[in-house]
C-alpha cells in the first residue's frame, strides 16, 4: 500500500478566505459601548441559558471597566473552550436568546462577540500564560 501524498499547498483563493467573519471582533470602543448597554441582571437569564454557566454579567462588566484579563479569566474558568465557543456557540438560541432586551424588542447584548473580544484581547496582549497559572483555572 502506498502512503498518501503529502498535503498540497492550500491556494489563497480558497472560498473560506473570502467569506466575511460572522462575528467580527469589536474594536475597544465598540466593546465598551456594547458592554455598557448590559443591565447586569441579578437573576441573569443569559447565565441560566448558557450550557457552561459562564458569569456573563460579570465578564461583561469587566469589559466595561477595561479589565480584559479579568474578563477572559471569568470566561475561561467556567469554560476552557471559551475561545472557540465565542466563535461557534449558537448564542442566538442560548444566552442572547434569553436576554431581557428581547422582551422589549430592543437588540439583545452581543454576548458572543463580547466573549470573543475579551478572550482574543487577552491572548493577543500576551496574557495567555498569566491566565493559565497552575491552580488558577
Amino acid at each position: 500500500m502506498t502512503p498518501p501524498a503529502p498535503a498540497a499547498f492550500i491556494p489563497i483563493e480558497r472560498l473560506e478566505s473570502r467569506i466575511a467573519d460572522a462575528k467580527p471582533v469589536y474594536t475597544p470602543g465598540e466593546a465598551v459601548t456594547e458592554a455598557n448597554r448590559c443591565l447586569y441582571c441579578h437573576d441573569a437569564p443569559c447565565v441560566t441559558a448558557c450550557p457552561t454557566g459562564i458569569d456573563i454579567p460579570g465578564f461583561i462588566r469587566k469589559i466595561a471597566t477595561d479589565n480584559l484579563r479579568g474578563s477572559a479569566r471569568t470566561i475561561l474558568s467556567a469554560n476552557l473552550l471559551g475561545y472557540s465557543c465565542a466563535r461557534v456557540c449558537p448564542v442566538e438560541v442560548l444566552c442572547v436568546g434569553a436576554c431581557v432586551y428581547n422582551a422589549w424588542h430592543d437588540p439583545a447584548i452581543a454576548i458572543g462577540r463580547l466573549q470573543r473580544y475579551a478572550v482574543e484581547s487577552a491572548f493577543d496582549g500576551g496574557h495567555a500564560t498569566a491566565l493559565f497559572r497552575m491552580g488558577q483555572i
